[in-house]
């Protein structure tokens, strides 16, 4: 199907949740309007909420497996994360990225380096032996193999600053994470251009009231977007409620850092995955539960939840004018989920990708 309609659904969009269909064609949103024309093509949603596609900016495994398994809940992009690896295993991930076009479903956008530039001493379950202070010509070299987008980076380690500073320029993202740092550090990598935080309150120092960190300046800094894992094991619902009212929903954005199709010898417990030595290691999470848990657990609103999941990492990925809203012009990357958030239909590029069968 190159044109439809999704009628009879009800719209999550920037102004709220409103009644009515969605016109696609060439693979953008063609139209919103109250209710699709008579007689025209359609598929019927009736019952359930149309929503963009969701962005996952921070999940592992092979890309191919991440793209058909995450389109089963209503993601349509994501990067694939890679981290601290020996630079010649490095670069022939990055290098696979490259070609990473033409999937069944969700669209792999590039990779989300997590590390080697990192501190040793917040490895959680990364390999500490591949960690390496931040060097640009170290990075470059990773550059010039695949297409990063997005890099976490400990900003208290030496060379942090201006790694940061030639990010910015080639329009990578720089994230703060797995670090020691305390305020002064972290500020001063948001003044070179740091943009994000990874894995907020995971992988970094706790709050202190006398001593200030990196999470006090993720908590308060309006020009740091926060990444987080909405699992309640990674974070609870309070702390949660707490960076929702410090941020706002323009400023958080649900990741799942999703290991379970990454292959680690790793146990599930209690909806995560910990190392044999007891470290945690990642989530089971997928993006809609993310929503529905932002929603249930949280107190967000549901347009809130969803801006989370889309709007805002498209923004912090530069591609806002593309993804992340239902709006006229914008890829037809739409999720289509029902009232227990149970994914019914997910769209990338206007083409359906799954389709749930009751």
């Amino acid at each position: 199907m190159d044109e439809f309609w999704l009628a009879g659904g009800k719209l999550v969009t920037p102004r709220g949740i409103v009644d009515g269909a969605v016109r696609v064609a060439r693979g953008r949103i063609a139209a919103i309007r109250p209710g699709a024309p008579q007689g025209a093509r359609a598929i019927g949603v009736r019952g359930g909420y149309v929503s963009p596609g969701f962005i996952d900016l921070h999940v592992w495994g092979d890309p191919q497996v991440i793209s058909r398994e995450a389109a089963k809940h209503g993601t349509t992009a994501f990067l694939a994360a890679v981290g601290p690896e020996p630079l010649p295993a490095l670069r022939r991930q990055l290098a696979a990225l490259r070609h990473a076009e033409g999937f069944e479903g969700a669209q792999c956008l590039g990779a989300h380096l997590e590390g080697p530039f990192v501190n040793p001493r917040r490895s959680g379950a990364l390999p500490r032996r591949w960690m390496r202070r931040p060097s640009v010509a170290g990075l470059h070299s990773l550059v010039r193999e695949g297409p990063v987008r997005l890099i976490t980076i400990a900003p208290e380690l030496h060379g942090a600053r201006e790694m940061i500073q030639w990010c910015r320029r080639r329009r990578i993202v720089v994230s703060l994470g797995h670090s020691e740092a305390y305020a002064p550090e972290a500020l001063g990598a948001v003044e070179a251009g740091a943009a994000a935080v990874t894995h907020v309150f995971n992988g970094m120092r706790p709050f202190h009231h006398r001593k200030p960190s990196l999470l006090s300046v993720a908590l308060t800094d309006p020009r740091l977007t926060t990444m987080v894992i909405l699992d309640g094991v990674h974070v609870g619902a309070y702390a949660f409620r707490l960076l929702l009212r410090a941020k706002g929903p323009e400023r958080i954005a649900l990741v799942t850092d999703s290991i379970r199709h990454q292959g680690w010898n790793v146990v599930r417990r209690h909806g995560a995955y910990y190392t044999r030595q007891d470290v945690l290691a990642g989530s089971s999470l997928t993006m809609l539960r993310a929503v529905r848990n932002a929603v249930f657990s949280g107190g967000a609103s549901l347009s809130d939840a969803v801006r989370m999941a889309s709007a805002t990492p498209a923004r912090l990925l530069g591609a806002d004018h593309l993804r992340g809203a239902l709006a006229v012009g914008r890829r037809a990357d739409l999720a289509v989920f029902d009232r227990r958030f149970r994914a019914r239909l997910t769209i990338v590029g206007g083409h359906v990708v799954f389709e749930s069968h009751p």
